[in-house]
C-alpha cells in the first residue's frame, strides 16, 4: 500500500496524467527486468508509429511521452512513472 501512495505522489509531483498512462500501455514496449517488474515506455519505433496514427497524441503530452511505467508482472497496480533525461 505504501508504494502505491508513493507512486501517486510521485505522478502528481511530475504532472503526469492517468491518460498518458495509459497511451504508455496501450502505444509502449514491454521490457521484464527479471526481479519482477515490468517497464513499459514508447521507444522510437513505438513514437513514429504513433506519430503517423495518431499525432494529436503526439502534440498533447509532447516531451512527457518520455515516461516510463513501472507495473509487477501481474500488471496489479503501477509501482512508479518517471520521466527520462534524454540527452543527445
Amino acid at each position: 500500500l505504501r508504494d502505491l501512495h508513493l507512486s501517486i505522489r510521485r505522478q502528481r509531483q511530475m504532472c503526469i496524467r492517468d491518460s498518458l498512462i495509459d497511451t504508455i500501455l496501450d502505444w509502449g514496449r514491454e521490457e521484464y527486468d527479471h526481479r519482477g517488474a515490468c517497464r513499459y515506455f514508447l521507444g522510437q519505433t513505438e513514437k513514429k508509429k504513433l506519430a503517423k496514427d495518431a499525432p494529436d497524441l503526439l502534440r498533447k503530452y509532447g516531451r512527457k511521452l518520455d515516461a516510463v511505467v513501472v507495473m509487477p508482472t501481474d500488471h496489479a497496480a503501477v509501482i512508479t512513472v518517471f520521466v527520462r533525461n534524454r540527452r543527445n
